[in-house]
C-alpha cells in the first residue's frame, strides 16, 4: 500500500467517519489496479472505528491460568463446546505429539488422541467444533485435517497443499488456511474448506509467502500478521466475499515469527510474542488494534513463541510454546484480556 493512501484512510478513521474494513480493503486493492471500487456487505466497527479509550496497564490486561500437564511447542489449540483444546506440538526431545489436553474452566485433563503424531499444525472453530489442520509428522509433511466429533476424531477431506506453520482461520462458515510450509519450502496458494460440500478450494496466493505467521478473521476479512522466511512485520488481509488481498490496516511494530493473533468476538484483535529471525530471542511483543493501527499494550505477562492463541470464556489464551528461542516447551498458560476494550 502507499504511504499516502495509508495516511489518508487511517485519517478518515480517526475522524469519526466509520468505514468497513472490507470495503478499505477492496478500495486499495482497486486504486491499485484502477478497477471500481465495491462496497462489502459486512461492516467491520471494531477494526475500523478508532477507540476512545487509553491503553491499558499490562497488569489489568493479562493473569496467569492453570498450567498444561506437559510442556508443549508449536501446538495447535482452539475452544468449542465449553471446553479448551491444546493439541500436538513438539516435547522437549522435538518429537511429534499426539496428545490432546483439554480445559473444562477448571482442570485439565487428557482428550482423544490425534490420529497422528504432528508439530506445527493450526486449529479453529467452526460450528462449534474443533478442526485441526496441516503439520509435520516428525519431519514428514501432511495435509491431513480432522474434526473432532465428541470423543473421536474423524477425518475430513485433506488440504490439496501440506503444510504446517500456517494459520487456520474461521470465517464465514468456512476455514481458510493461509501460509506455512513443507520440506520444499513456503507454501504460496490459499485454501478454503466448505464444510456442507467436505471439499477444498484453492483461493489467490498469499502475496508474501512465509511460515509461522499468526492468523485472525473478523467478519469477512482473514488477516495474517508475521511470520519468516525472513521474519516480517507485514500483515496481510483477504477479502473474502471477491478473494482479493489488500493490506488495509498497518505492520506489527516488530518483525516476529511464531507469535499469536486473535479476534474476540466483538472483532477487537489482540497480537502477542513470537521469536526473532535467528531463534536467539523472543519477541516479546503485545499489540492490540485501534483503528488501522497497533497499540502496545506492555509486555507478554510470561513471554514465549510457538503458541496458538485460542479465544475461550472470553479471553485469548496462550498456552504451551516457548519460554526462549528455539526448541524450550513449557507448560505455561496465561490469558489475555481484551485490550481495546478496556
Amino acid at each position: 500500500m502507499r504511504e499516502r493512501e495509508r495516511g489518508r484512510h487511517v485519517g478518515i478513521m480517526r475522524r469519526g467517519l466509520t468505514r468497513p474494513l472490507a470495503a478499505a480493503a477492496l478500495l486499495l486493492a482497486a486504486c491499485s489496479s484502477g478497477a471500481p471500487a465495491q462496497r462489502s456487505p459486512s461492516p467491520l466497527p471494531s477494526l475500523a472505528s478508532a477507540s476512545p479509550f487509553p491503553s491499558p496497564s499490562p497488569e489489568a490486561l493479562q493473569r496467569m491460568e492453570p498450567s498444561l500437564p506437559a510442556a508443549v511447542e508449536e501446538a495447535a489449540a482452539a475452544a468449542a463446546g465449553g471446553k479448551l483444546y491444546v493439541m500436538g506440538g513438539f516435547n522437549a526431545a522435538g518429537q511429534s505429539l499426539s496428545t490432546v489436553y483439554v480445559f473444562d474452566g477448571t482442570t485439565w485433563s487428557t482428550g482423544p488422541r490425534l490420529p497422528l503424531a504432528v508439530d506445527h499444525p493450526s486449529a479453529a472453530t467452526l460450528d462449534d467444533h474443533v478442526y485441526i489442520a496441516g503439520g509435520h509428522s516428525n519431519g514428514r509433511d501432511t495435509p491431513r485435517v480432522f474434526r473432532l466429533d465428541g470423543d473421536s476424531w474423524t477425518e475430513v477431506a485433506p488440504m490439496h497443499y501440506a503444510r504446517g506453520g500456517h494459520a487456520l482461520v474461521s470465517a464465514v462458515g468456512r476455514l481458510y488456511a493461509i501460509g506455512g510450509n513443507t520440506a520444499s519450502g513456503n507454501v504460496g496458494p490459499t485454501e478454503s474448506y466448505n464444510p456442507a460440500t467436505n471439499g477444498w478450494n484453492v483461493l489467490a496466493d498469499l502475496p508474501s509467502p512465509r511460515n509461522h505467521l499468526a492468523g485472525f478473521s473478523v467478519d469477512d476479512v482473514a488477516c495474517v500478521a508475521g511470520g519468516r522466511s525472513p521474519n516480517t512485520t507485514r500483515v496481510d488481509c483477504l477479502l473474502l466475499v471477491t478473494g482479493v488481498w489488500s493490506r488495509p490496516i498497518s505492520d506489527v511494530p516488530s518483525p516476529t515469527s511464531g507469535g499469536g493473533a486473535v479476534a474476540f468476538p466483538n472483532g477487537d484483535v489482540i497480537a502477542a510474542g513470537g521469536e526473532d529471525a535467528g531463534e536467539s530471542r523472543i519477541i516479546d511483543q503485545l499489540v492490540y488494534l485501534r483503528g488501522a493501527s497497533w497499540v502496545s499494550a506492555g509486555t507478554m505477562l510470561s513471554p514465549r513463541h510457538g503458541f496458538q492463541l485460542a479465544i475461550f470464556n472470553g479471553r485469548a489464551w496462550a498456552c504451551g510454546g516457548g519460554s526462549a528461542a528455539g526448541l524450550h516447551p513449557v507448560a505455561t498458560c496465561t490469558s489475555l484480556g481484551d485490550a481495546a476494550a478496556s
